[in-house]
């Protein structure tokens, strides 16, 4: 920039001696000018797009839906259903969300309310070849062992939202960690954050000395080397568990566009309530392909589950959300969202995966089981938050951070 300061003092004082432009900086200052009023256009033309999207039957609110215009530029809904998004008028984006039609609108032509169609079981008689409900079960989890066997060491960069509230305040904490991703997280390294404070520099009332709301995020219907969860009952994690302790159903659900997805619930069988005593387990519904077998996607529900609130070991419930994502050749975390709480302290904790970013991959950051600590020690780096579309705060986790309603 220096040099093209100079440049331009030195074709005026050519200009003003002479008494004309020469032809070459004539050339040159119009492909100047051209590229400034070009920069100027693109910018005065971005959009800040906020929509929310939905089930278009029911009105539900879908949360956690990708939203994206092209590789690493996208986002998520967040639990409430919204969006925020930079784009240009002429963008189009996609909407994508498991069991459901993909959609797409130009940026220009974007409704308030996004309605997404749920992909619908066949009505009308076909001719099918019969598949065994074991035989699809099994292959499914034969995958997801074979993805951690072959791709346990590889990380993935990612974003954690976790806010908690009482009846009185709320406590915020958001980070950017890296974490090893086959099948669910685990070991994970905060590498920048920020927690408690809000706008005003003021500390919120709950007493967070210490948490580990980081561990729910290592949840999965199958999981591996997770402390929290290595003793739970989950329904994907051998063919001896699903006999023994669920009650199944598979369907087959299409989309408009040939899409075949499978959608088996699991439902606890309460002949063995007694026998697990205290510890956990997981029921919901895994939407896995026809074709590949892959688990795509998780929804669940933990029973049995409790949380330590000042020092007494409370009951509470626990719901949650898992996309896988294949691109790398495994079943990675792409994205989840997880809710609970009780009369005492309701919780909520979203992570989404940051593709393709070298800070993640050769940096190292703090590991604590006190994930307040580990953000202490990373500090905060705010070019981070400018880089990425980090998804829409709720209106709670607004107030939680900013002491107003954004």
């Amino acid at each position: 920039m220096r040099c093209s300061i100079h440049g331009m003092k030195s074709v005026r004082a050519s200009f003003i001696s002479n008494g004309q432009l020469p032809y070459r900086y004539m050339r040159n200052l119009l492909l100047i000018l051209s590229v400034l009023l070009f920069s100027v256009s693109a910018w005065a033309q971005e959009l800040i797009l906020q929509g929310h999207v939905v089930d278009a039957e029911t009105g539900e609110v879908l949360p956690y839906a990708t939203v994206y215009v092209s590789e690493g530029r996208g986002t998520l809904t967040n639990a409430d259903g919204e969006f925020k998004l930079k784009v240009q008028p002429q963008d189009l984006l996609t909407f994508s969300y498991v069991g459901y039609e993909k959609l797409y609108i130009k940026a220009a032509e974007l409704p308030n309310e996004i309605k997404m169609k749920a992909f619908q079981q066949m009505l009308k008689e076909v001719t099918v070849k019969p598949v065994d409900d074991m035989n699809i079960l099994e292959q499914v989890i034969k995958n997801l062992k074979q993805d951690y066997s072959k791709h346990k060491k590889e990380r993935q960069g990612y974003f954690l939202r976790a806010l908690m509230q009482n009846q009185e305040d709320s406590y915020l904490i958001e980070c950017f960690l890296t974490g090893r991703s086959a099948v669910n997280l685990r070991e994970t390294e905060t590498l920048s954050g920020m927690s408690g404070m809000n706008a005003e520099g003021k500390e919120s009332s709950i007493g967070m000395t210490s948490t580990n709301i980081h561990r729910l995020a290592e949840i999965g219907a199958c999981t591996y080397q997770s402390t929290y969860w290595q003793d739970a009952i989950k329904p994907l994690s051998s063919m001896a568990t699903i006999k023994k302790y669920y009650k199944m159903k598979v369907e087959t659900i299409y989309g408009s566009e040939g899409e075949k997805l499978y959608r088996i619930t699991f439902r606890w069988n309460n002949e063995h309530i007694r026998s697990v005593e205290n510890r956990r387990y997981l029921t919901g519904t895994a939407f896995v392909d026809v074709t590949t077998l892959h688990l795509l996607r998780f929804e669940g529900e933990v029973g049995n589950a409790y949380q330590w609130i000042d020092f007494q070991r409370t009951p509470t419930t626990i719901k949650f959300h898992i996309n896988y994502d294949y691109t790398k050749g495994y079943a990675a975390i792409s994205n989840l969202g997880i809710q609970g709480g009780n009369e005492k302290m309701n919780y909520r904790c979203l992570l989404f995966n940051i593709q393709d970013d070298s800070l993640f991959a050769t940096s190292t950051g703090f590991a604590e089981d006190n994930i307040l600590n580990a953000v202490d020690k990373a500090n905060y780096d705010s070019t981070l938050w400018e880089r990425y579309n980090i998804v829409k705060r709720t209106k709670d986790e607004e107030r939680a951070a900013f002491s107003k309603e954004e």
